[in-house]
């Protein structure tokens, strides 16, 4: 008799099966696959006594893994005409899970839809034991099952996790419906893989591929697969499983990313500390903190003080908010706040996010009110001496815990910043000292000289101790004639110009005594040599008269330029070696008249030869500049010919240069 009034007609006894378990389902037209228990068999009744009820939905005895399968189970068997389907089943038990390989059937009635018979096989030598363990393992590893029947074209699920738009275990469909669901970038990848499959270029294949899910947002997989018959006469199908791999390869990129922000910090400390290293001047050193030090450490701001007259002078770049640095501009090194402290210790400060600040320091609070940055490092400069120089502040717009590899990278930039600043430092007393030597040594004012005007040029190399060898002087004579010597000792240094000054002396003794050019540099050749200067010079003296003679000897230097009404023309003339290398030298003398409105222009090779620039074409350009400048006011031809050196040349090196004019009447 049956339990359950919704079958019209039972089915009779001999339809139903004398033992084993099973259950006699009535199916619903909705959901599809639903089913309610309308009669249950004693074993199954004593094995499930409180979920093998009658009047009970099957679906409640199916374990959540299995639920898509047991409802196509259902499908099929209703669909089939009395064919007998077989699926493995998980069932929900209080004492754990179970597993039975499960057949349904489709049972006609005389009256009515007809009825389902679900047995639960009991093969004690298990018959489908290894297929039953492997699908259990599928699920474990949350891998969904799948097989592709290449005639009917038909992927279907077998068991397993349920993947994206709508696939797992149950659910068919064929190649190019799952083809739609995956990312468009992998599906050619896919395509491919399969086709290499079914044409028999490879055993099996490993494709990862993307597949969003219904929020768009897409899903790493991976599918293993390979070829199989089942059975000698069976069909030809694709077997594999696909395992969602989010994770493992959002783990892999995190890890790459962090190898790359690694590698390219890495690069930007490299670059930070050659930019210390290479700053020669407070501007270099600040460019270089203010726009590489956030960078390097992922901040988005940096502020610098330097310390002076125990106070801090601020400045900023991007990412700084303007009233951060008013509140710490000015501000004593003794003032309680991080920043000073880091100063005054030597120490680096991080602070992780500005709760952090608010205990750590109750009485500074003007720093957060002045600024919305969540996360801070305060850095000093640290120096050889015991004098705190300074420090920045890098801020981040979200709390930032630095690594242990980032905490020592702070500490070796604190120390090669401090050491680049403190070298800044003695470079600009060291250049203090250069000019002060530089202004003694040359003539502070030139004499008035008859019958002439005189404009005098000089300009330091720019490196080293930013001073160099060359040197002039105009010295009026007794007899009315005026001496003008322009020259260069060897070297950059401070040793040069005080040789220097000792060239110069000389030959301005020599030329009082005996004024004659090629005298006063054979005896100060005769004197470098007694002394055993251990450098050379050369040197350029020229010998005016008031009525326009000029006579002239160089001593391994540059040539004059004389630029007349006709053009102008450097005078190449025969000259001796340079003073203080070769033991009674002579020096040739040549003599030349100068028209009024004439220039005599003398120069150092500074100003006409360097790496970019032939001595040939430096003399060129001279002449150019003197002729086209010839009537101007002297001053501007002097600024003329010193402004078109330095991108000429290709180098910063001292250079001077002497510009004689005789006065009266041009025709």
């Amino acid at each position: 008799m049956c339990a359950d009034a919704s079958l019209h007609t039972c089915p009779s006894p001999a339809a139903l099966p004398a033992e084993g378990m099973w259950l006699l389902l009535a199916p619903a037209a909705v959901p599809a696959g639903a089913a309610e228990v309308v009669q249950v068999s004693p074993r199954l009744r004593a094995a499930m006594p409180d979920e093998a009820k009658p009047r009970r939905a099957f679906a409640d005895m199916v374990a959540p893994t299995s639920a898509s399968i047991s409802r196509q189970l259902l499908l099929d068997a209703l669909q089939g005409g009395g064919r007998t389907y077989r699926q493995p089943i998980e069932y929900a038990h209080p004492q754990g899970t179970v597993i039975s390989m499960t057949s349904a059937r489709r049972l006609e009635l005389s009256d009515g839809p007809g009825a389902l018979l679900v047995e639960i096989e009991e093969e004690e030598q298990g018959e489908w034991l290894h297929w039953e363990a492997l699908r259990s393992m599928t699920v474990l590893s949350d891998q969904s099952l799948w097989v592709y029947d290449e005639e009917a074209d038909r992927f279907s699920w077998l068991d397993g996790e349920r993947l994206y738009n709508g696939m797992g275990p149950g659910d068919r469909m064929p190649l190019a419906d799952l083809l739609s669901r995956v990312h468009a970038d992998d599906v050619g990848r896919v395509e491919k893989a399969f086709w290499a499959l079914r044409r028999g270029e490879c055993r099996q294949v490993d494709v990862d591929f993307r597949m969003p899910d219904e929020h768009g947002s897409p899903h790493w997989l991976r599918t293993l697969a390979r070829l199989v018959r089942f059975g000698f006469d069976g069909r030809r199908c694709v077997v594999g499983t696909t395992s969602d791999t989010t994770a493992a390869v959002e783990r892999h990129q995190s890890l790459v990313q962090a190898h790359e922000d690694a590698r390219r910090r890495g690069e930007l400390v490299q670059q930070l500390a050659a930019a210390f290293v290479a700053a020669a001047t407070e501007d270099e050193l600040t460019e270089a903190i203010l726009n590489r030090v956030a960078p390097a450490f992922e901040g988005n701001g940096t502020l610098l003080a330097f310390v002076e007259e125990g106070r801090l002078r601020v400045t900023f770049g991007d990412g700084i908010d303007p009233a951060l640095a008013r509140s710490l501009h000015g501000l004593r090194l003794d003032a309680p706040k991080p920043l000073t402290e880091a100063i005054r210790t030597g120490t680096p400060l991080f602070i992780a996010t500005r709760e952090d600040y608010r205990q750590s320091w109750p009485q500074a609070h003007s720093l957060l009110d002045a600024t919305s940055a969540e996360s801070f490092i305060m850095i000093p400069l640290r120096g050889q001496g015991s004098a705190p120089l300074g420090g920045w502040v890098v801020t981040f717009d979200r709390p930032h815990n630095l690594s242990d590899h980032e905490r020592t990278l702070v500490g070796v930039m604190a120390d090669v910043a401090g050491q680049a600043w403190e070298r800044i430092r003695l470079q600009a007393a060291r250049t203090e000292l250069a000019n002060t030597v530089q202004r003694d040594m040359l003539p502070g004012t030139l004499p008035a000289v008859v019958g002439y005007e005189v404009q005098a040029r000089y300009s330091p190399a720019h490196r080293g101790l930013d001073i160099g060898g060359d040197w002039y002087d105009v010295i009026a004579l007794p007899d009315g004639s005026t001496a003008c010597i322009i020259g260069d000792v060897q070297g950059h240094n401070v040793q040069a110009a005080a040789l220097m000054g000792q060239v110069r002396t000389a030959m301005h003794a020599y030329a009082w005594q005996e004024p004659a050019p090629n005298r006063v540099l054979a005896r100060t050749n005769d004197l470098m040599l007694q002394m055993k200067l251990p450098v050379f010079a050369t040197c350029l003296y020229t010998l005016l008269t008031p009525e326009g003679r000029v006579v002239t000897a160089r001593a391994g230097h540059v040539p004059l330029v004389h630029s007349q009404a006709a053009g102008a023309h450097s005078r190449e003339y025969p000259g001796g070696p340079p003073l203080g290398v070769v033991r009674d030298s002579t020096f040739p003398v040549h003599s030349l008249d100068l028209a009024p409105g004439d220039l005599l222009v003398l120069v150092t090779d500074g100003l006409v030869e360097g790496p970019q620039l032939s001595i040939d074409a430096g003399m060129d350009a001279v002449c150019r500049t003197s002729f086209r400048h010839r009537r101007a006011p002297l001053a501007q031809v002097a600024d003329a010919l010193m402004a078109q050196s330095d991108s000429m040349t290709g180098h910063i090196d001292d250079r001077a240069a002497l510009v004689v004019r005789r006065l009266g009447h041009a025709s």
